[in-house]
C-alpha cells in the first residue's frame, strides 16, 4: 500500500522530514504531495540517497513525488558514513579585514581543487551561498570541485534572504534537515 504525505505549504524542511519518517517507518511506497520547486528537489534527492526510485508529476504549481523502494535497505544506506564535509558559513576567511578574507577564501577554493583529498561534500550557509552565485571569486574553482564529484550543498533560506536562488551558478539548493544529515553523516566536519 503507498503511503500519501500532503506537504503542500509546508515550510523547508517539513516535507522532507514527513518523507523520511514515513521511509523509517518501512513504508514500501510514499506519495508526497507538494507545491514547490525546492521541495521537489530535495525529496527527490533524499528518495534517490536512500535507494528509492522516484517519479515526479506536475499539475500546475504542485507535484506529485512517488518514491518506491528498491534494492539495498533504506535503513542501511542512510547509515553508511561519509568522509569530510566542510561547512562554509561565510564569503570571506576570518574576521578583521574583507578584503583579506576575499583573498584567502580564494587561495582555499583554489588549493583544495588541487589536492588529491577533496570533500566529498561542502555546504554553504549564511553569507558563504553568495560563493556560488554570479560573480563569485570562486566560481571556477568550484565548478571543478563539482565537476570532480564533490556536492555542494547551497542552504535554500539563506539563498532567499539574500534574494540569491536566481543568479545560482553551481551547487544544489538544499535545507536544514539535509545539511544536518550531512554533517551528522560525516567522519569529519572542516569549518572554514
Amino acid at each position: 500500500m503507498t503511503r500519501s504525505i500532503d506537504a503542500r505549504g509546508l515550510a523547508c524542511p517539513q516535507p522532507v522530514i514527513l518523507t523520511k519518517k514515513a521511509i523509517e517507518e518501512g513504508e514500501m511506497a510514499v506519495e508526497v504531495w507538494v507545491d514547490n520547486d525546492a521541495a521537489r528537489e530535495n525529496i527527490t534527492r533524499l528518495g534517490e540517497k536512500l535507494g528509492y526510485q522516484v517519479a515526479a508529476d506536475a499539475s500546475g504549481s504542485e507535484f506529485k513525488i512517488l518514491l518506491t523502494k528498491r534494492g539495498e535497505s533504506a535503513k542501511t544506506k542512510a547509515k553508511t558514513r561519509q568522509a569530510t564535509v566542510i561547512f562554509v558559513g561565510s564569503d570571506t576567511v576570518g574576521r578583521g579585514s574583507d578584503e583579506l578574507g576575499t583573498v584567502l577564501v580564494k587561495s582555499f577554493f583554489y588549493t583544495l581543487t588541487e589536492s588529491e583529498d577533496r570533500p566529498q561534500k561542502i555546504v554553504f550557509m549564511n553569507s558563504g551561498v553568495k560563493l556560488a552565485v554570479e560573480g563569485s571569486p570562486v566560481l571556477e574553482s568550484l565548478q571543478k570541485l563539482s565537476s570532480s564529484g564533490t556536492e555542494l550543498l547551497l542552504c535554500g533560506t539563506c539563498l532567499d534572504f539574500f534574494q540569491l536562488k536566481e543568479k545560482v551558478v553551481v551547487g544544489n539548493i538544499s535545507n536544514m534537515y539535509n545539511i544536518l544529515e550531512s554533517f551528522m553523516g560525516a567522519e569529519k566536519v572542516v569549518t572554514v
